[in-house]
């Protein structure tokens, strides 16, 4: 099984000119980098507001072990934009969020299915709020607005295919609290943390 998988995966690598060369075969696990261009959206259940997240970039490995196969890698995303309307738009809040990540993503596929695990921050900043128009500050300090614990982020893409063009992926997450925002962390608190968020990341490849 680990000799056809190594195949199946050299083959297709090489014909997309991600290797030069079929891999040796060993009873250590197998690694091929991969990389790959990160964008989607996440929605806020408690206001309906979605934040596009990316383009960042996804840079790791595909790891087959014996029969197991899986992918790992470190995670970038840029800052985002945040806009949301409440009272049907009578009154707005804009601000700037970061997801930062904490450790690699780490996957496995089972079944024909992708499932992959990340642990992140979300740090909020430049927050505006006011009537139609968001044109008061409220103080935060850079990195220091932030979740008070780490966001787990369980993603499943149905019967993936590694070598596709593109792989996208989706899931549902829980906001925590949010500390150290002074002013700003009970109105964070009842606006974005709760469960029930979704997401929606599509992974496309660097490597043409």
């Amino acid at each position: 099984m680990r000799s056809r998988l190594i195949g199946m995966l050299a083959s297709a690598l090489v014909g997309a000119g991600v290797l030069t060369a079929a891999p040796a075969l060993a009873d250590d696990p197998l690694e091929i980098p991969v990389s790959y261009t990160v964008a989607g959206s996440s929605t806020v259940k408690k206001t309906g507001s979605a934040l596009e997240l990316g383009p960042g970039q996804l840079n790791g490995a595909i790891v087959i072990d014996g029969d197991n196969v899986g992918i790992k890698g470190d995670l970038s995303l840029p800052p985002s934009k945040a806009n949301i309307s409440l009272l049907s738009g009578i009154f707005r809040i804009k601000a700037t969020v970061k997801v930062v990540p904490l450790g690699q993503v780490q996957g496995s596929i089972k079944d024909g299915d992708l499932k992959t695990h990340a642990l992140a921050n979300m740090e909020i900043s430049d927050i505006w709020a006011g009537p139609i128009f968001p044109v008061f500050p409220l103080p935060t300090v850079p990195k220091s607005c932030k979740t008070v614990s780490p966001i787990s982020l369980d993603l499943i893409t149905k019967d993936v295919d590694l070598f596709a063009p593109s792989i996208t992926s989706t899931g549902e997450f829980t906001i925590p609290s949010f500390k150290d925002c002074f002013i700003a962390d009970i109105a964070l608190g009842a606006l974005v943390s709760g469960p029930g968020n979704t997401i929606s990341l599509t992974l496309t490849s660097n490597q043409r």
